[in-house]
């Protein structure tokens, strides 16, 4: 049975389920080299086809999430900047006065908001009609379901089936005019029992912050959380006040909102003119990780339910993720890895196997997601025929270690720099060692030859490390046990962290952000890891996705080569194969 998930709009992603295991993940953006890409996620679906040699006779039913389905010239947060930054007068205006009469606007959105669900059910059937025309499949088979309940079910497949969840949802906004919802799933179904419209949303406003502080939104929020602590509480504290006047928390679960968020450029401009930017950081950080305390703290007292999961692209703020894991009252916590739109596929794949075993009276049996690498791969001969067809010997020193994992470990602990294209590329915004750019974390000087000499980051920004899963009680501090092989949510560190692994950790706060490694999962880059804790003592390896600034996360050999002929990368792992670039 085959289940293919599609997401159409911000990061355009497709996932493909397989008697209910996801089989193969992948967002366009590798594909077409646009960050973020949006759009119909064409070549994404061709490769998940072909790799698991079926067609589209073979699918079973087609899961769309019902975002607007445009093909864009121009990526998704370029839009973004140009309707909320470079706005026309009619706009401005418009902005104006919804800032300064927010109940007369709020009236004015109650009136559209009665020609949603109309408007959503013509959008549906538009999308399936067209979702039909491109894929050339019986439009019977293609299904849709909102942008919030797709997030809602992206987790489920990691969640228990004998106790419930809750499971929060925050991001933005989405097709369906909501930000948020509070989700009870049961291990079969599921029940929303809070929805929040945009009006009061959290990620716009973080988002417009972004823009605020001269950052792309939708992309550089991290780069505002990474900021964050290094202001000063007591000048955060000055104009704390003014962040938390905008936003509460209701008690049916649902925010409130001073005015409409997608218009808080205009308390920025007016609120924040003469404040330090690291404070603004500061300021918007602990807005995010106050509200959604209380959010959290709110519902778990009023459902009794203490086990609790993540999703949507506000939880891709791991140092808010992590202060909702220290709360008591939250026992159990998953966080959808990489939880942002491109996670709303695996959210689909669920949804469309559940009706479809239902429908067909068939066992419900859904496989939890384990490692990520659920991408394309390489073989040696694809390798070997590029390496020759592009003459890269006479850019390159080429070698076949014996053991190149022996290899790579022994130029880590020398203090090299390794980049490494092998294996199955990981799926979503974390790179987990397959497509990575790894480093000696004892090493301080590491932070700034990567920034300077290869990614052109933003120099406040922290790295991460991976940790062999038996060391890992060595540098975290985890009460709960949390599994956390995902880089999806930080910890405090331990003293032996910040001794072994001070590149790797944030240089102000010292908290970590950890890849926990299983054998299991990837044989070859765990072994990497005790290679070098044989050499070095240390059970863990600076790791930060391969890329240059700006760009996606390298997928093909193609994809590495540009990245290192266009950095200061000198050792390149593509497969079995070790290049080092030739002095000049």
């Amino acid at each position: 049975m085959y289940i293919l998930g599609i997401h159409v709009g911000h990061n355009s992603t497709a996932a493909l389920l397989k008697d209910g295991k996801i089989v193969g993940c992948v967002s366009e953006e590798r594909f077409t080299r646009n960050k973020n890409e949006s759009g119909f996620p064409f070549k994404s679906v061709e490769w998940l086809l072909k790799s698991n040699d079926i067609n589209f006779q073979k699918i079973d039913l087609v899961c769309v999430v019902n975002d607007a389905l445009k093909f864009r010239k121009k990526k998704f947060s370029d839009k973004f900047l140009d309707d909320y930054v470079n706005k026309s007068f009619s706009k401005n205006l418009k902005s104006k006065i919804g800032y300064k009469f927010p109940r007369l606007f709020e009236a004015y959105n109650d009136f559209k908001e009665k020609k949603r669900d109309e408007k959503q059910r013509n959008n549906s059937e538009d999308l399936k009609r067209k979702i039909s025309k491109i894929l050339k499949i019986d439009g019977e088979k293609i299904i849709t379901l909102g942008h919030h309940l797709a997030h809602a079910y992206s987790p489920c497949l990691n969640l228990s089936r004998d106790e419930k969840t809750l499971i929060f949802t925050l991001d933005g906004e989405g097709s369906d005019g909501l930000c948020a919802s509070v989700n009870i799933y049961d291990g079969s179904n599921m029940k929303t029992i809070s929805k929040t419209k945009k009006i009061a949303s959290l990620g716009y406003l973080y988002a417009i912050t972004t823009i605020y502080l001269g950052m792309k939104p939708l992309e550089h929020e991290f780069k505002v959380m990474g900021i964050a602590p290094y202001s000063k509480s007591y000048s955060v504290d000055e104009i704390y006040p003014k962040f938390k006047n905008l936003l509460w928390v209701n008690n049916d679960l649902t925010f409130g909102s001073k005015f409409n968020m997608p218009f808080s450029d205009n308390f920025l401009k007016k609120e924040m003119r003469f404040s330090r930017f690291d404070n603004v950081s500061g300021a918007i950080q602990k807005l995010t990780e106050e509200l959604t305390l209380e959010w959290i703290s709110k519902a778990t007292y009023k459902t009794g339910i203490h086990n609790i999961s993540l999703s949507g692209g506000v939880f891709m703020n791991v140092k808010a993720a992590m202060r909702i894991a220290q709360l008591p009252e939250v026992e159990k916590i998953f966080v959808m890895p990489s939880a942002g739109d491109e996670s709303n596929v695996i959210g689909a794949c669920f949804y469309g196997y559940k009706i479809y075993c239902n429908e067909k009276n068939l066992v419900f049996d859904p496989k939890p997601i384990k490692d990520l690498y659920l991408g394309p791969e390489y073989d040696e001969f694809y390798i070997f025929e590029y390496i020759k067809k592009s003459n890269l010997e006479k850019r390159y020193k080429i070698t076949k270690p014996k053991n190149i994992n022996k290899k790579v470990s022994e130029l880590l602990a020398k203090g090299e720099v390794v980049a490494r294209c092998s294996g199955k590329s990981e799926w979503g915004a974390r790179a987990l060692g397959n497509r990575s750019i790894l480093a000696n974390p004892k090493n301080k000087d590491t932070i700034r030859i990567i920034n300077e000499k290869i990614k052109g980051r933003d120099f406040w920004m922290p790295f991460t490390p991976s940790i062999l899963d038996k060391d890992i009680e060595r540098y975290i501090k985890n009460p709960k046990k949390i599994f956390a092989p995902y880089m999806a949510i930080t910890f405090e560190s331990k003293e032996t962290a910040k001794e072994d692994l001070v590149a790797a950790i944030h240089p102000y706060d010292f908290t970590v952000r950890p890849q926990v490694v299983l054998e299991k999962w990837n044989p070859d880059y765990y072994e990497i890891i005790e290679n070098f804790k044989k050499l070095t003592g240390i059970g863990g390896i600076l790791n930060t996705s391969f890329n240059l600034h700006g760009e996606p996360n390298v997928l093909t050999p193609e994809d590495a080569i540009h990245t290192v002929d266009n950095s200061g990368i000198n050792y390149l792992v593509l497969g079995n194969y070790l290049l080092e670039k030739k002095l000049k």
